[in-house]
C-alpha cells in the first residue's frame, strides 16, 4: 500500500515538472514578444492616469453637490409660486372651507340626515333606471 502511494506521488511530481517545463517556455516566448519593462511602464502610467480621473471626479461630484444642494432653493421657489399666484388673484389658505360640496349642499353629519339621502338617490338611480327602460 505505501509502494502504491509512492509511485503515485511521483508520477504527481513528473507531470507538474512537465506542467511547469511548458509554462515556463510560454513565458520566455512571452517575454520576446512583449517587453516586461515597457509593460511594467505601461501599468504604472495607466495607474498615475486612473489617479488623476478619480480626484476630477471627486472634485466635480463635490461642486456639482454644492451647486445642487444650496439651501433655500425651496423657500425660493414657493415665495415665486405664493407671487404668482397672488398676482392672478388666487389665495389658496381659507378658500377649502368655502369650495362647494357634493350635490350643493353640505354633507350629511347625522344618521338620519344620511338615510333619508341615500333613499332619495335610491329612487334618483330607479327612475333613472325607469327611464332608460323605456328607451
Amino acid at each position: 500500500m505505501t509502494v502504491i502511494c509512492c509511485v503515485q506521488a511521483m508520477q504527481s511530481n513528473v507531470k507538474l515538472a512537465h506542467a511547469m517545463a511548458n509554462t515556463t517556455r510560454t513565458m520566455a516566448a512571452m517575454n520576446a514578444q512583449i517587453s516586461p519593462q515597457a509593460m511594467q511602464q505601461t501599468l504604472q502610467q495607466f495607474e498615475m492616469e486612473s489617479a488623476k480621473m478619480e480626484m476630477k471626479e471627486e472634485l466635480m461630484d463635490d461642486t456639482l453637490g454644492s451647486v445642487l444642494d444650496e439651501s433655500g432653493d425651496e423657500e425660493e421657489s414657493e415665495a415665486i409660486m405664493n407671487q404668482v399666484l397672488d398676482e392672478i388673484g388666487i389665495e389658496i389658505t381659507g378658500k377649502v372651507a368655502a369650495a362647494p360640496r357634493a350635490h350643493g349642499e353640505a354633507l350629511p353629519s347625522e344618521g338620519v340626515k344620511a338615510k333619508s339621502r341615500t333613499r332619495t338617490t335610491d329612487d334618483d338611480l330607479a327612475e333613472q333606471l325607469a327611464r332608460l327602460r323605456d328607451l
